[in-house]
């Protein structure tokens, strides 16, 4: 592969271009989908791709090919420099220079994971969907899946820099609602992921899955109120992490869209908020070595307590700004690179759930949010789901047809509480949070 690589860079200098840079991916997939309490359906494949992006001038061009055909690269370097020759020029448009090649993370691939067939990951859904109804009968799975997926990328410019990695990971999620008569709770989901074949716990997930749903029974109406919000992980990263991660994104600063920009070095939430961007933490499924581009990946701490302490960055948005790449060029083969985060991770806190549980007198803990999340200025307005009302520290009964409303920004700032249990949501890393003053509306 890394000839191949060698060869696109070198074929894209032929013609013309002063800066050229490949990568390459090349996967074993096999994923399994659960429909309507039963297994429905398995597929394997083994996709590979090349993306090809190319400097003339000052201007860029990208293509990209689902084939390691040296012809078919070969075409596809052509495109991009075609491109390239008809786009506006751009004096941010570098790529980085080879520098100290990065500490490889271990604990990203599993060797036993080569041997893991589309009949083991059929296995691990038949043992999810079968946790999932033990738990209570009146528990009815509507979909879910579990995806196994081995592979390696590969990475080169002409600046210097070669690198590839190989990756194992394993997901799987389940979605539905328990069902008892003409009563019928809210729709619950829940994921898992892991790196490594002796880590799946699919009965984990679906026993957390079921125990929500169930608990989901008998919902009350309730009359309108305000009062505190305690989201769980998920619901966190249903209603909260597209907001941060919107606004800490050095592109929507520089395109004057990010709610944070103008405000390193001050306040924008709670002393108990600290968020990391890191992708050296293997617990989550998003960390490897090195980003899109090929720069080190390393723990960037991005808010802490409560003090904005910078944006991420990838080459070219750190070249306009003046600064270094924060290692954060996501997107896939298929597409130029971007800025995106890794892993999000939320530091723990140091109260139990339990303990915040006890502390509130009036109000609301959340399993998830359906609803319309604004990441430009934080409005979220939505559904409740998987309600359940709290009055002097002891969880009354599940709700109804309840709405809540608010800001995220400003919901950061009234983060009363921070749990030290977390949960590891594919590649985020949440704790329960709680905030105080929020609105919700009886239906």
């Amino acid at each position: 592969m890394e000839d191949l690589l060698r060869y696109a860079i070198k074929e894209a200098e032929a013609l013309g271009a002063s800066d050229a840079e490949a990568c390459a991916a090349a996967s074993s997939e096999s994923e399994v989908f659960i429909e309507n309490n039963d297994i429905k359906q398995a597929k394997s494949q083994k996709p590979s791709s090349v993306g090809i992006r190319v400097f003339v001038r000052g201007s860029a061009g990208f293509c990209s090919v689902n084939s390691l055909s040296k012809s078919k690269i070969k075409d596809a370097v052509s495109m991009a420099v075609k491109i390239a020759r008809v786009s506006p020029k751009d004096r941010y448009n570098v790529l980085p220079s080879r520098s100290k090649k990065p500490r490889m993370l271990q604990g990203i691939y599993d060797k036993n994971a080569q041997s893991f067939e589309a009949s083991d990951a059929a296995r691990m859904a038949a043992e999810m969907l079968a946790a999932a109804k033990l738990y209570d009968k009146r528990v009815s799975v509507d979909s879910g899946n579990f995806t196994a997926d081995v592979s390696t990328q590969w990475l080169a410019n002409s600046n210097g820099i070669e690198l590839s990695e190989k990756t194992s990971i394993f997901s799987w999620s389940i979605m539905g609602m328990a069902i008892d008569g003409g009563d019928i709770s809210s729709f619950d989901f829940q994921l898992g992921g892991s790196h490594f074949v002796r880590d799946i716990d699919v009965h984990a997930t679906a026993t957390e899955f079921a125990e929500t749903v169930v608990n989901s029974l008998g919902p009350r109406r309730i009359e309108s109120f305000k009062g505190e919000m305690l989201l769980t992980p998920a619901a966190i990263n249903e209603m909260m992490e597209e907001v941060i991660s919107h606004s800490i994104n050095s592109d929507a600063v520089q395109k004057k869209s990010s709610h944070f920009a103008g405000k390193i070095g001050k306040k924008v939430a709670s002393d108990l908020l600290t968020v990391e961007d890191d992708a050296t933490n293997v617990e989550a499924l998003g960390a490897s070595s090195f980003d899109r581009e090929g720069v080190p990946h390393r723990r960037n701490v991005v808010i802490e307590k409560g003090v904005l302490y910078k944006f991420l960055y990838n080459t070219y948005t750190a070249k306009k700004d003046g600064v270094r790449s924060t290692g954060n060029a996501g997107g896939s083969i298929s597409s130029p690179p971007s800025v995106s985060t890794t892993n999000f991770v939320v530091r723990p806190g140091r109260s139990s759930l339990d303990t915040l549980v006890s502390e509130m007198k009036n109000g609301m803990i959340i399993s998830r949010f359906s609803g319309n999340v604004n990441p430009v200025n934080g409005d979220f307005s939505g559904v409740v789901k998987g309600g359940r009302l709290v009055k002097n520290g002891t969880i009354q009964h599940a709700v109804k047809e309840v709405m809540v409303a608010g800001n995220v920004f400003e919901a950061l700032r009234r983060l009363n509480g921070v749990s030290k249990e977390r949960k590891v949501l594919y590649d985020s890393i949440l704790p329960y949070m709680r905030f105080d003053g929020i609105s919700f509306t009886a239906g």
